[in-house]
């Protein structure tokens, strides 16, 4: 599969599985000294060639103009950990649940298979595309593949952005039941 149809196929599938908006998340793969990261404002669902912008990770250029605005934590996560691929996806559920937990820990069997010690949360004064943020989710993302910015969203990491995807849409579904979990446990 070639680097844009990668981009495409798991752009396409956050949006389907509603874990993106129309015009919300990105995703970078690593290319040695260098990423490709979705451009700003891009919809991930219809991405084409001129969508995906090739910046160097450890500065600026004249390409990083275009790229997502997440790109200092993008450049974060890869200048800390080893990751190859970042999927940043606003999935509603889990950010509903960031609200009330510094920790999610799944409680059905695929989500504790996935997550055996649960997923952190981080609180930032400044959400959206910070250093705040990268400072914060970088060095989790070396101990977990996943991390909740409270009422933001996530970001995951992995070997390609499938890791990402899969990640991102298995601990969603964790707090869908999760969430109904605790509704008919109230209930009772």
């Amino acid at each position: 599969m070639t680097m844009l149809r990668e981009f495409q196929t798991i752009g396409h599938d956050l949006f389907i599985a509603g874990l993106n908006n129309s015009h919300s998340g990105n995703m970078s793969v690593r290319l040695n000294r260098m990423m490709a990261i979705t451009r700003s404002g891009s919809m991930l669902h219809r991405l084409d060639y001129d969508d995906i912008v090739e910046t160097i990770i450890d500065g600026e250029d004249a390409a990083s103009a275009r790229a997502s605005r997440e790109r200092p934590v993008h450049r974060a996560i890869y200048l800390q950990t080893s990751a190859q691929a970042i999927v940043h996806a606003h999935p509603p559920q889990l950010i509903a649940l960031s609200f009330f937990t510094d920790q999610f820990s799944p409680v059905d069997a695929e989500g504790r298979y996935f997550f055996p010690r649960g997923v952190p949360v981080v609180e930032v004064t400044n959400a959206i595309a910070s250093e705040e943020v990268a400072g914060k989710v970088a060095p989790l993302l070396r101990d977990y593949p996943l991390v909740i910015v409270r009422g933001h969203g996530s970001f995951a990491v992995g070997n390609s952005l499938e890791d990402g995807f899969h990640y991102t849409s298995s601990l969603e579904h964790s707090a869908r039941i999760a969430s109904a979990y605790r509704v008919n446990s109230n209930s009772r």
